[in-house]
């Protein structure tokens, strides 16, 4: 590997190690943040939302504009606005400022993961990126593992604002790295930006993901239908803007691209899946068990290890072998953990079965990462790459809206959604009444995300052998 595609690779994992070290790290000082900021759950469990929903909502348009004005350009640019963000997090005077900021620091890192898969894809030869996307999985699962350590001991003994703090120095060091050595190789698109069908898609987008989030929270009303059926009407009038449009936000020619379009939507069957068993898991563990946030979490730090170990070998194994088989391995792994799941947990469980549990699936997960994220990419033209990484994204994260959605519905069957909300932040824990109906109502989720990972493992059989060993001079 060569010096520079080193210094991108470092760039890139950096980046995945960011903003996952930012989503566990939250998580965990929500509680303090309550008290300091003097709000309520209702109102802070948004500094999590919001994050989701901007992600969900920018990553096709911003991909887009990669394309158009430059990958690396946007990729620094989302870098410092992620650490300006970060900074303005910190210096909140009370829970709207906050969920604001976040906004700011979600936006940076949507122009960041938006663009990642396309500089992967333009520095790095299609019989590299096994390992480049396992290299990025691996920093991701670091970055959790590292928030879930360090939001404890940060709130605990430093102060909450710290959690935010912490990225602003790695982000100005990387911004000037980036600076000087991240470059556009790929091809610029010579094209105008579709405005009006970026906020159709936008506005249809946030619709959807206002409804499932005020339906996971207060059930269904009145305003829930509205947003659907608006979110409906503005999808359909972005369909019929992208059929006319001269500069399209989303081709359709990328949607006729059997491996984009298959792995993209294996990507969106297993988040929908794995997030949801993982939102309960803790729900579980804090709920169920007595244990703070920050101990649940410990449980589940060995699994991130070895899902990052697992997923740099993954993406090498990707890289020699057929990566649909990788991918479909690691996604049988996860399924089996759901079994695992449904078939032990109890009141009673040992807490190192969880753990053993929880490993097979980040194991699994991180193999299906490294191996379908070369696939995603592997047949889409350089000159597509950036909307093709964004729009990848942006279906992954409307599967991990779902998820939470899921994980507050299941879990609301048997208890109230308002104390289900303060169970997942580490604020109260289940009465022994509710404990029997509550581990129920998880068997049920654990057979849904099992079904939904059996529909992703088809999907992922049901592309075509590439037998990536072979395809080193395919033309990028």
């Amino acid at each position: 590997m060569e010096r520079l595609q080193v210094i991108v690779l470092t760039l890139l994992t950096l980046s995945s190690f960011m903003v996952a070290l930012d989503s566990t790290i939250v998580v965990l000082a929500l509680p303090v943040m309550l008290t300091a900021l003097r709000t309520d759950l209702s109102t802070l469990i948004w500094i999590i939302l919001i994050y989701i929903l901007a992600v969900t909502i920018f990553s096709t348009q911003l991909g887009k504009l990669g394309d158009i004005r430059g990958r690396a350009k946007m990729f620094n640019l989302g870098m410092i606005l992620f650490g300006i963000g970060s900074a303005l997090c910190g210096l909140s005077s009370n829970a709207l400022e906050l969920i604001g900021f976040r906004a700011v620091q979600a936006f940076g890192g949507s122009l960041m993961t938006s663009n990642t898969m396309a500089i992967a894809s333009d520095y790095f030869q299609p019989h590299e990126r096994g390992f480049v996307f396992g290299t990025t999985s691996m920093g991701w699962n670091l970055g959790a593992v590292a928030g879930i350590l360090a939001g404890g001991v940060i709130t605990t003994f430093i102060g909450w604002r710290w959690i935010f703090y912490i990225n602003v120095p790695i982000a100005i060091l990387s911004f000037v790295i980036g600076l000087i050595y991240l470059r556009d190789r790929g091809v610029r698109v010579g094209q105008g930006f579709d405005i009006p069908g970026a906020v159709t898609l936008g506005l249809a987008l946030g619709l959807y993901s206002m409804a499932g989030i005020t339906y996971a929270g207060v059930g269904y009303n009145t305003v829930i239908g509205l947003m659907l059926i608006l979110g409906t009407i503005l999808l359909a009038a972005f369909i019929y803007i992208e059929s006319r449009a001269k500069y399209p936000l989303i081709g359709l020619s990328l949607f006729r691209i059997r491996m984009f379009t298959l792995s993209s939507f294996s990507y969106f069957f297993q988040y929908m899946a794995n997030y949801a068993i993982l939102f309960l898991i803790i729900m579980y563990l804090q709920g169920v068990r007595g244990l703070n946030p920050f101990d649940a979490s410990l449980w589940l730090v060995p699994g991130y290890l070895l899902g990052s170990l697992s997923a740099t070998l993954g993406g090498r194994l990707a890289d020699r072998f057929d990566a649909r088989v990788i991918a479909s391995v690691g996604l049988m792994l996860q399924a089996i953990a759901y079994v695992l799941y449904d078939t032990l947990l109890s009141l009673t469980t040992p807490l190192y079965l969880v753990t053993i549990i929880a490993t097979i699936s980040g194991v699994g997960a991180a193999m299906f990462f490294a191996a379908n994220g070369k696939m995603v990419m592997f047949e889409v033209p350089g000159n597509m790459y950036g909307i093709a990484s964004g729009t990848n994204r942006t279906i992954g994260n409307i599967g991990m809206l779902l998820s939470f959605i899921i994980a507050i519905v299941v879990s609301s069957a048997a208890i109230p959604r308002s104390i289900a909300f303060q169970i997942f932040v580490g604020t109260s824990t289940l009465t022994p009444s509710l404990m029997a109906p509550f581990i129920n109502s998880l068997h049920m989720a654990f057979r849904v995300s099992l079904i939904l990972i059996v529909i992703a493992v088809a999907t992922s059989w049901s592309r075509t052998r590439v037998p990536m060993t072979q395809k080193v001079t395919k033309a990028q």
